[in-house]
């Protein structure tokens, strides 16, 4: 993975622990399944003014993030200075994958 993608990510999964910017929303909504699947969902986020390689870029990295949350919470990281090390490792930034946990567990 580039250095640039891994940032974009970096960046869009900041967005999702934090505040969430419109498109960040939209590529939530299109997880729930809110604009349905395939050419219909190109269609549908066209329509609204949206760009759906963007929106769907957004959802991957979501996704991606999520299960590696996901995962963290489920101890498969270990905890404390061990989770920070064994994701370090994995190539993720550990504030970042923290950060979503943390929005996880309080949701």
């Amino acid at each position: 993975m580039s250095n640039m993608i891994e940032k974009l990510s970096d960046e869009t999964l900041n967005q999702v622990a934090g505040g969430m910017t419109v498109e960040m929303k939209v590529a939530y909504d299109v997880i729930d399944g809110k604009y349905g699947n395939g050419q219909a969902r190109i269609d549908a986020l066209r329509r609204a003014g949206y760009d759906p390689k963007t929106i769907q870029s957004l959802v991957n990295d979501v996704l991606k993030y999520e299960n590696v949350a996901k995962d963290v919470i489920d101890g498969k990281y270990g905890n404390g200075a061990a989770r920070r090390t064994a994701l370090e490792k994995a190539g993720y930034s550990y504030e970042t994958i923290q950060n979503l946990v943390n929005h996880m567990l309080l949701k």
